[in-house]
């Protein structure tokens, strides 16, 4: 576990003096002056779609939580899945560290705990899901109104099909039982705990409540899908509200182009906590490569990067807001995930 988290430290790190190499190059200067120019009213109308993509986000979770996200309520839910992706954003987690705490948070509104973290497993892989098919279409999108070489063309779907590939694994994982996959790794490697012993129970009927819902409630899946995927073109107007107030031509097409190959970019950058770096160098190569000056695609870089840490600033308002609700004393399977974590990453690097 600490060799992991130092190799995302010097990831962090290389991430970090590529963006400032960027900043420099470009001049940040002008990117501020650039900035400036798209002026506070138009900033914020910038910032609109993704309170919508996040809004749709969280019904699209609502929909696998069931019954239950009445008793939570839809606000609530928002903020427990801001909280949640505030903590995937700023941990050397890969986008995961968040999803237990969104299961333990929502046991503060009477959510078993086996449920709540059925739903958050279930939700991710839709939206996974509705990711690479949201990509696939700004692919499809890309090639057509540019064209693409053979290389271009192999880049892309090769990127894609890693993303396809993880989820495949994803879904493999949680078909042989995610509880009884950490339970049968702990055994492997000999790991004996007696807090894992006590959740046993509980792990074994997490997979079985994630395979019923795939069994039973597919009309519930296929809906969830269905908002998540629209959450995904909604990113679109973002892209559009930019490049429109940066003075750049953008039509809808070359926005649905822009916005799946960003979602590739943010999401093969995984391993790069907050993807710093990664994210702005891709943006800018992209934007470039479709004719776009190193200034416009600088300045959208930077202006998608100040929209992402001002809702992860709210996540953590969130957070800060649940935790005085529900005392992290009492967060026994985040203490049992770490523990099991941590003895794992020891018997395997012995």
């Amino acid at each position: 576990m600490f060799r992991l988290s130092m190799i995302r430290l010097v990831f962090l790190a290389a991430g970090v003096v590529v963006l400032g190499g960027l900043l420099w190059h470009i001049g940040p200067f002008r990117i501020w002056e650039t900035m400036e120019r798209v002026g506070g009213v138009a900033f914020c109308m910038i910032l609109a779609p993704f309170l919508v993509v996040y809004v749709l986000d969280t019904y699209g979770w609502s929909l696998t939580l069931g019954p239950w996200a009445s008793r939570v309520g839809f606000v609530r839910l928002f903020m427990v899945r801001m909280a949640g992706e505030a903590i995937n954003a700023t941990t050397p987690t890969a986008m995961l560290g968040g999803e237990p705490m969104k299961g333990y948070l929502l046991t503060r509104y009477e959510v078993p705990m086996v449920e709540g973290l059925a739903s958050v497993v279930t939700a991710k892989t839709i939206m996974s899901l509705a990711q690479i098919l949201f990509m696939l279409l700004g692919l499809g999108a890309t090639f057509w109104l540019v064209g693409g070489t053979e290389h271009n063309v192999l880049v892309a779907f090769v990127s894609v099909g890693l993303l396809g590939f993880g989820l495949f694994l994803f879904l493999v994982v949680q078909r042989y039982g995610v509880g009884r996959g950490v339970l049968v790794l702990a055994d492997a490697c000999r790991i004996r705990s007696r807090r894992l012993e006590a959740y046993r129970p509980q792990l074994l009927e997490l997979d079985r409540t994630i395979h019923a819902f795939y069994r039973e409630r597919r009309r519930t899946f296929l809906l969830s899908m269905g908002v998540h995927f629209t959450a995904w073109l909604t990113e679109l107007l973002e892209v559009y509200a930019i490049l429109y107030f940066l003075g750049a031509e953008a039509g809808w097409p070359l926005s649905l182009s822009i916005a799946a190959m960003a979602a590739l970019i943010k999401g093969s950058a995984s391993f790069v906590p907050g993807g710093i770096g990664v994210q702005e160098g891709g943006y800018l190569v992209f934007l470039t490569a479709l004719g776009y000056g190193e200034m416009t695609g600088m300045t959208f870089a930077v202006i998608r990067r100040v929209r992402e840490i001002l809702w992860i600033l709210i996540g953590l308002v969130f957070l800060a807001v649940l935790r005085d609700k529900a005392p992290f004393g009492n967060y026994p399977f985040n203490l049992t995930c770490n523990r099991f974590s941590y003895s794992l990453s020891a018997s395997l690097t012995r």
